[in-house]
């Protein structure tokens, strides 16, 4: 049992890290969202949403995740790992880490929860209504995506950001 206590800390560990993440996007004037790269417990990627810094749309932080581990010959290391996204990832993420080889992605806040936050009084919702579950769900080979987790925590990063 020690051992898997060791292992579930070290994996609330890393969705702490993934919400500093997020918050350091935010502080950078981006969206707030992280991601990282563990394998075997350890970081060896992290990346943040640079959607606003770099005019990029895509730039969510599991496709800089992607990108980055693509840039420094890390890729493979995707289907020995376990990504760790403060949110749930969009659909187009979940498509990017799919095919980067990711077969294990845990986040913290739902897309439902980010939605409640992010829309206003009197606003429509807007965004996708499936979610990464139900896309990873109908994938081959199979992605599992474990979440929500801490979404108390999670969402603090959002609040009153999106208003």
């Amino acid at each position: 049992m020690d051992g898997y206590r060791r292992r579930v800390a070290a994996s609330d560990d890393l969705l702490s890290r993934a919400f500093e993440l997020a918050l350091e996007a935010r502080t950078a004037g981006d969206h707030p969202f992280g991601a990282l790269l563990a394998v075997d417990g350890e970081i060896v990627a992290e990346a943040r949403n640079l959607v606003s810094t770099s005019r990029d749309v895509t730039a969510h932080a599991e496709t800089e995740l992607v990108r980055l581990l693509e840039r420094t010959d890390r890729r493979h290391l995707l289907g020995r790992g376990v990504v760790h996204a403060s949110c749930e990832p969009c659909p187009m993420c979940v498509g990017a880490l799919f095919w980067a080889g990711s077969r294990h992605v845990v986040f913290g806040l739902s897309s439902a929860r980010l939605g409640e936050i992010a829309t206003g009084p009197g606003e429509d919702d807007h965004g996708f209504s499936i979610t990464a579950v139900e896309i990873a769900a109908r994938a081959t080979p199979y992605l599992l995506i474990d979440g929500p987790h801490r979404e108390d925590d999670a969402a603090a990063v959002h609040e009153g950001f999106w208003h």
